[in-house]
């Protein structure tokens, strides 16, 4: 059987709304947007796809596909500090958490730790899992 190989691993927070306030957004939260949409960008030009509504995303690259990457944990802990901000957000806007994972290879697998998944319980908000394989065979 091949190894899974993880070509690509990313965690994100995103809120998605009409109107986000995005600088309030990143002064309750402690954190810097790593990307912003607003409605009505342009996201496709060919077919022509247009943003529904403001997206705020804040994201951080995983590279440990064993589920131990510090950058994963370390934000669940700051967004677990955050209960209070994050639950107001949640009021008015989709507030999700997504976890990307990108291969080159057939097979593809993430690990979550127990540490992470005890956090994702905590927080109490959807994780959505996106991925994606190019299903080449390692040789």
């Amino acid at each position: 059987m091949a190894e899974s190989k993880v070509g690509e691993a990313r965690f994100s927070l995103i809120i998605h709304g009409d109107d986000l306030p995005m600088e309030d957004i990143e002064a309750k939260l402690g954190l810097r947007a790593t990307r912003v949409i607003r409605k009505g960008e342009v996201l496709n030009r060919l077919p022509l796809i247009e943003a529904p509504a403001d997206e705020w995303v804040y994201t951080v690259p995983l590279t440990d596909p064993e589920g131990t990457d510090a950058e994963w944990n370390s934000l669940l802990s700051h967004l677990e500090s955050c209960g209070a901000a994050l639950a107001a957000l949640r009021e008015s806007s989709t507030v999700t958490l997504r976890l990307y994972i990108q291969s080159d290879y057939a097979q593809i697998a993430y690990c979550l730790s127990p540490e992470t998944m005890g956090k994702l319980v905590a927080l109490g908000m959807p994780l959505s899992i996106s991925s994606l394989s190019w299903g080449e065979v390692a040789i």
